[in-house]
Order: C-alpha cells, then sequence, then structure tokens
C-alpha cells in the first residue's frame, strides 16, 4: 500500500494547473508576441496611454469601482510622475477605506506631498480615519499655517480639521478657536457653524455676534436665518437677541406670495426650503424646548417619513417619543437605526431610551455608555446616562455624568438644572440653589428653572416665596403645567390660602387624572377645610391608583374618625 500511495503522488501533482510542455510555452509567447511586433514605448504612446487609463479611472470612479479605479490609478503613477496621478490614486485608496495604504504612499512620495495642500489635507483625514489623534495634531501644525491667506477654503478646511482633533481630545477651548477660525476662512463652512451654533459649546451672545458676522452673499441670507433657527430653537431667550417677532406674530404673518407662516424661519427662505428637514428639524426642536413635545413629535415625524435617516431630526424624534412614553415606537426606531448605523451614536442612544423607558436602567446605562464611546460629544447621551443613575439613586454617578455635560457644553442649562434638581433630592439646598441660579443665568426664561428653584424656597420654608417662583413658572411656560400646579398647590397650602391651593391641585387633576400624588393634594386641602365627606372621597380614589400610600391611608383614617365623632344634626 506504501508504494500505492507513492505512485499516486507522483501522478496527481500538488499543481492543479494545466503543465504546458516547453515547446508549447515558446510557441504560445510568440504568438502573444506577434500582435505587438512593431510596437514601441516611446513618450508620445505612454502619454496616450496615460489618458486612456485616466479615462478608465475617471469611468470606474464614477461607478464606484475603487479596486478597478486602484488598479488602473497604480499602473498611471508607475507611467507618469505628476502629483495630480498621485493624488487620483490616493483618493481611490481612501474611498475604498485603505487610510494606512494613503499614508504609505504618501510618505513615499514626500517631496510631492510636502508642495501639495490637497496631498496635505488626504494626510490629515486619514490619520483622523486611524484616530491617531496625537500624530495629525502633529501633522496639521507641521505642515499647516494658522494665516493663511492663499486659500481660504483649504485654510478653513485645515482650521475645521484641527478643531475636530481637538474636541475629540476633550480640548474644549482650542476646539472652539479652530472652529471659529474656520469660519473666519469660509463662512460657507457649514461642519464648522453647525458645531458652533446650537449645540451650547458657545454662550448665546458669542452666538448671535457669531451669526452676525457671516460674511454670507446678498442672495444668501436665508442661510443666516435657517442657522439662526437653529439657535433660537435651542434658546427660547434667542428671540430677543435676535429681535424676532413672538411665536403667535409669526403664526399669523402672511409672506408676500400669501403663504402662511407656520414658524420661523419660514417667511425668510426661499419657498421651496420651507419643508426641508432641517428647517422642520429646528422647528420641532423648538417644540421641545418650549415643552410642546406633541407637536415636535407630529414635526420630527413629517421629517422621518421623507427621510428616515435625516440624523438632524433623530435625537429630538426620539426624546419627544420617550416624553410621550411611546414605548413601541421607540423599540421600531432603534431597531431600525442599529441595523442601518450600526456604528452611529444616535442609534445605541435610541436603544438606551427604550430600555430607560421599560425601566431597565441597568441595560440603558449600557447603551448610553456605548453611544458615548462611539461620539464623547453627543450630548443627549451624557443627560441620559446622568438620568439613568439617578432612576437608581446613585447620586455620584449621575452628578459626575451632568458635570461631564456641562464641561463638554459650557452654554446649556440643561446640566446645571438637572444637578440642581439632584442636589433637591439628597437635600444638599445650599448647592442645589448655586447650581440653579447658574442655570437662570444661561436660560432666564426657562420655566422648570423657575420650578427647581421654587422647590428650593418650599424646602427652606420660604413660601411666600416659592409661591411667586411657581406663578412664574406657569406663566413662563405658557400651558399649565401638572407638576409646576401640583407644586404650587403644596406651597399655597402651606401658605394657608386654601382656595387658592385647591383650584392649583385640581388644575393638575384636569391635566393627569390619574395622578394619586395630585387626588391626595385635592383630600388634604378639602379636610382642611372641613370638607370631610369630598375629601374621603378624593383619599379612596387616591388610594385605587396607589395603595401603598401611606400618607393618604392615614389621613383617610383621621378624616373617618373626626368625620364620626362630628354631632349628628337631628333637625327635620
Amino acid at each position: 500500500s506504501g508504494g500505492d500511495v507513492e505512485r499516486r503522488g507522483r501522478s496527481q501533482p500538488w499543481c492543479t494547473c494545466d503543465v504546458v510542455p516547453a515547446a508549447g510555452c515558446a510557441e504560445s509567447a510568440r504568438e502573444i508576441g506577434a500582435g505587438t511586433m512593431g510596437l514601441t514605448y516611446e513618450q508620445p504612446t505612454v502619454d496616450s496611454i496615460c489618458r486612456r487609463l485616466r479615462g478608465l479611472i475617471q469611468e470606474s470612479f464614477q461607478n464606484h469601482l475603487y479596486v478597478t479605479a486602484i488598479f488602473y490609478a497604480d499602473k498611471l503613477v508607475s507611467l507618469s510622475h505628476e502629483v495630480g496621478d498621485l493624488y487620483t490614486l490616493a483618493e481611490c485608496y481612501f474611498k475604498n477605506r485603505e487610510y494606512r495604504r494613503v499614508l504609505h504612499l504618501l510618505k513615499k512620495h514626500g517631496d510631492a506631498t510636502r508642495d501639495d495642500g490637497r496631498l496635505k489635507l488626504l494626510a490629515a483625514q486619514c490619520l483622523m480615519e486611524c484616530r491617531d489623534w496625537d500624530e495629525c495634531l502633529r501633522y496639521l501644525e507641521d505642515n499647516t499655517s494658522a494665516d493663511d491667506t492663499v486659500d481660504s477654503k483649504m485654510a478653513s478646511v485645515f482650521a475645521l480639521l484641527r478643531g475636530k482633533v481637538y474636541e475629540v481630545t476633550e480640548n474644549q477651548e482650542n476646539a472652539l478657536i479652530w472652529y471659529e477660525k474656520a469660519v473666519q476662512f469660509d463662512p460657507y463652512c457649514h461642519e464648522a457653524l453647525d458645531r458652533l451654533i446650537g449645540n451650547h459649546l458657545l454662550t448665546l451672545d458669542k452666538e448671535v455676534a457669531l451669526l452676525g458676522s457671516l460674511k454670507l452673499h446678498q442672495e444668501d441670507e436665508w442661510l443666516r436665518h435657517l442657522y439662526a433657527a437653529k439657535l433660537v430653537a435651542s434658546r427660547a431667550s434667542a428671540s430677543a437677541v435676535l429681535e424676532l417677532p413672538p411665536r403667535e406674530a409669526q403664526l399669523t404673518q402672511v409672506s408676500g406670495d400669501g403663504i402662511l407662516a407656520r414658524d420661523y424661519p419660514t417667511q425668510h427662505l426661499p419657498r421651496d426650503l420651507a419643508q426641508n428637514g432641517h428647517t422642520l428639524a429646528a422647528q420641532s426642536t423648538r417644540y421641545f424646548y418650549e415643552g410642546d413635545y406633541k407637536e415636535c413629535y407630529l414635526i420630527s415625524k413629517q421629517v422621518l417619513e421623507d427621510d428616515p435617516y435625516h440624523l438632524a431630526a433623530l435625537p429630538v424624534h426620539v426624546a419627544s417619543l420617550v416624553m410621550l412614553d411611546m414605548k413601541t415606537v421607540v423599540f421600531y426606531v432603534a431597531h431600525q437605526l442599529v441595523n442601518a448605523y450600526p456604528s452611529s451614536s444616535v442609534a445605541w442612544f435610541t436603544v438606551g431610551c427604550y430600555y430607560y423607558l421599560i425601566k431597565k436602567y441597568e441595560h440603558a446605562r449600557r447603551f448610553f455608555h456605548k453611544a458615548l464611546t462611539l461620539d464623547h460629544s453627543f450630548s443627549p447621551a451624557w443627560i441620559a446616562y446622568g438620568h439613568a443613575f439617578a432612576q437608581h439613586d446613585e447620586s455620584d454617578q449621575a452628578l459626575a455624568a451632568y458635570r461631564t455635560a456641562s464641561r463638554l457644553f459650557p452654554g446649556s442649562h440643561l446640566p446645571w438644572l438637572f444637578i440642581g434638581m439632584e442636589y433637591v433630592r439628597t437635600n444638599s439646598l445650599q448647592l442645589a440653589q448655586q447650581c440653579l441660579e447658574c442655570a437662570r443665568s444661561l436660560a432666564p426664561s426657562d420655566p422648570h428653572v423657575y420650578c427647581e428653584i421654587g422647590v428650593v424656597a418650599f424646602y427652606k420654608k420660604n413660601y411666600a416665596l416659592a409661591c411667586d417662583l411657581l406663578r412664574e413658572a406657569l406663566r413662563l411656560a405658557g400651558a399649565p403645567d401638572e407638576t409646576f400646579c401640583s407644586n404650587l398647590g403644596h406651597a399655597f397650602l402651606k401658605c394657608k390660602v386654601y382656595d387658592r391651593a385647591l383650584e392649583a391641585f385640581e388644575q393638575a387633576n384636569r391635566l393627569n387624572p390619574r395622578s394619586s400624588s395630585v387626588l391626595v393634594g385635592i383630600a388634604f386641602t378639602l379636610q382642611l377645610q372641613g370638607k370631610l365627606e369630598e375629601a374621603i372621597e378624593y383619599y379612596h380614589r387616591a388610594l385605587s391608583i396607589q395603595r401603598d400610600d401611606a400618607f393618604a391611608t392615614d389621613m383617610l383614617n383621621y378624616a373617618v374618625q373626626e368625620a364620626a365623632d362630628r354631632p349628628i344634626d337631628m333637625e327635620l
């Protein structure tokens, strides 16, 4: 059998290709060469080949056949020594996500790279894609100038890249400086403006000044209004600074062509841009900050029906779904986003929101953390991360998340508001007061800030001040809010103004008839007024919703005993 194995090994070679006899190979070579006899590759012929290769590369590039384009571009670089052809090959590598290969190619042709801005830009972008932040920053510092006035567009791009690197490495101060330089070089640099406007990286005054300083073409003033809409959406006080008409006036204003202007900036845009995704996204964000979650949901839904993956509208859409407690819709949106954008922070943020809604806070924290790993500067995830810790009474971790948000987004009042609320919960009233005053300085017209300051005044037993602050919160809100009304009812109770306390509690009950705490407030007020039968009825209603309410149970027993001890009127 050993001989059989040996014979099989000799008769069945390891190489599976056909073996051509030497004589046949020579003959085949002569036949192939016969077609090219007389063809010499002189310079005119090589130039002609290069032109054909450029055409093939362009055609492959347009058809997104990057591997094919790379094959021909590699041959082109060997034949030609032009910088433009080198850039073409580097761009093909970049499009095919071969970033290290781009860097090796540009290092190999260092002389050409040093003298060409496009190649420098490509090298910097490859270093960013490789997440080699320190090397990228060194490269940008060594190869670009802060005062490049020869090509302002290119200087703007380099400044933008430096801003991005600084932001990723959490050097917020330098990031802002370079983003502002990018806008100074090129007022049409959207990425830099998008980071600076409406993202709470700057104070309101600085954002307004930046908007006013944009040197746009006269016909492009609509762009200024589009960015202003984003600013107004996240800062209610920006309307007064920008001298915009109030919301009521906007809703009734009619533009020159007879179209009803629904909201700013519709009346300042070309007609066909009124329903653009970015316009509607800014409007939906404004409704969210005003507490009109239903309207926010409807407008953002309109954007996503036209473009289901409109990333600018997704965070506020998901936030409105959370506030409206639409668990099944959040689950569906999260599933769609994870399938479409598995490396996007907003996808995992949405997953975390779903688990937050179903009260699985540990899972929620895990997915919020994943979203922040993908994008460290995604502000909604930092706030939600803090909320998930707060729901588990883990104050230290919640405060750490909120403080990080306040450091990354110094122009936002929300982190300070939530830090203050957490301090109220842990009865650190002095610290809560300081944080809430900081929030009020950033957002002087946010009703939630006034509500929380009123709660601090209540716990400090300054009940008259609490009443004033809570009434101011209701005035700023524009529409009644259950929490504001309930808190105001408790403040009036402490002031022994029972009629107004009952009025506030009844308003809260109309807004949420299933709130046991509001029903207990009504019952307790009625008991203090001596209306025991009505009080007993409301205590029973509250306990039917929340049976383990110890205060309601005790006060019900007192009310029943008090009613039993009353003398019976025997008059007929």
